[in-house]
């Protein structure tokens, strides 16, 4: 039992029926294989999807234990090098406390830095003298400037009463420096 209506009709069909059952079959043979080609190419790849990602999970793993492997040997080489260094620092910590132990410090005395101490002295009493001239051309200033102004002068001598006493206090440091200066010379020869 065919499927053929010529069969089952009994009269011979026509070529072009027979062109067009042709055509049918082969239409219906087409769309089987494109399905079955569909089939296969997805088949194909999902078996490659797959290998990719157990090839790239196992790079990773093995990646990340090269990682850690290498970093563990770091803090070993590390852990080492904090080991001689505390072993370092204590040896001076040794050192020092026996150098402490065994040399009383010297004290210093006046006369070490006498150079020094002159050099400093003369600086600070230059500056004292420029203070002083420094005032006293302001004190000259504020009396001209006086004299300019009509009006009450109290304000005058309020004003050179304040610059009298830093011209007087800018003496006494003065003085005080020059002996500062001149005493260290005897304290020197013991």
């Amino acid at each position: 039992m065919s499927n053929d209506p010529q069969e089952s009709s009994g009269e011979p069909i026509s070529a072009e029926q027979r062109l067009e059952l042709l055509e049918k079959g082969r239409r219906l043979d087409r769309i089987l294989l494109f399905i079955l080609a569909a089939v296969l190419v997805m088949t194909l790849a999902s078996w490659l999807t797959i290998g990719l990602l157990s090839r790239s999970g196992e790079q990773e793993d093995n990646s990340g234990a090269k990682q850690i492997q290498s970093l563990q040997e770091q803090a070993s080489a590390l852990q080492k090098q904090i080991a001689e260094l505390e072993q370092t620092a204590s040896q001076h910590g040794n050192q020092l406390s026996t150098l402490h132990s065994s040399k009383p410090a010297a004290p210093l005395t006046s006369g070490d830095n006498r150079d020094l101490q002159l050099q400093v002295a003369q600086t600070l009493i230059g500056q004292e003298q420029s203070f002083q001239l420094s005032l006293a051309a302001l004190k000259n200033g504020m009396r001209d400037l006086a004299g300019m102004i009509a009006g009450s002068r109290s304000w005058l001598s309020d004003y050179q009463e304040a610059l009298d006493k830093q011209m007087a206090d800018s003496q006494a440091r003065a003085q005080h420096l020059q002996k500062w200066a001149s005493t260290p010379a005897a304290a020197a020869t013991p």
